[in-house]
């Protein structure tokens, strides 16, 4: 897959959600566990789904008599989070394909000197399927328009699927 998209700017991202890390959240070193950041990601593909003005990703697609399903997770660290640090999760879909679209996450924070530092890029892949989860089918034109309207980069296109 091509990832030329990983280091877009911050600003180019469709939505931003603002998070404290938590407690339950770091490992004995202090910081986040790895694992975690995932759970990191699923807050930004909610509220990005929110901000089209979809509620949650189910709902949208249920719509269509479909839904969607997590078929690769790819992440990239950069920097780790620490307790009560605020972070921001910034998502927007990144590519387009026949029947799958990725998600690109990345968590920024406060930098030392007033910058903003990444700390993480995601890239969350769906494949959008029969509601009863037997086949992969094309992802739904409306969808498709809906979310080159609202990003500020459109998403790239895939060759295939």
């Amino acid at each position: 897959m091509n990832r030329d998209w990983w280091l877009v700017p911050e600003d180019r991202f469709a939505s931003h959600t603002p998070t404290r890390v938590r407690y339950n959240e770091i490992d004995h070193q202090g910081i986040v566990f790895n694992g975690n950041y995932l759970i990191y990601a699923d807050i930004g593909v909610t509220e990005l789904f929110r901000a089209l003005g979809e509620g949650t990703p189910g709902p949208f697609f249920a719509q269509y008599g479909t839904d969607i399903v997590m078929v690769n997770a790819e992440i990239d660290y950069h920097a780790s989070a620490r307790l009560d640090e605020m972070i921001v999760v910034a998502a927007r879909v990144a590519r387009f394909g026949r029947t799958s679209f990725t998600i690109h996450v990345a968590l920024f924070r406060d930098g030392p000197d007033g910058s903003r530092e990444r700390l993480t890029d995601m890239a969350l892949t769906y494949a959008h399927v029969e509601q009863d989860l037997s086949k992969a089918v094309p992802l739904p034109a409306i969808f498709i328009a809906d979310v080159r309207s609202f990003q500020p980069d459109p998403p790239e296109q895939a060759a295939r699927n």
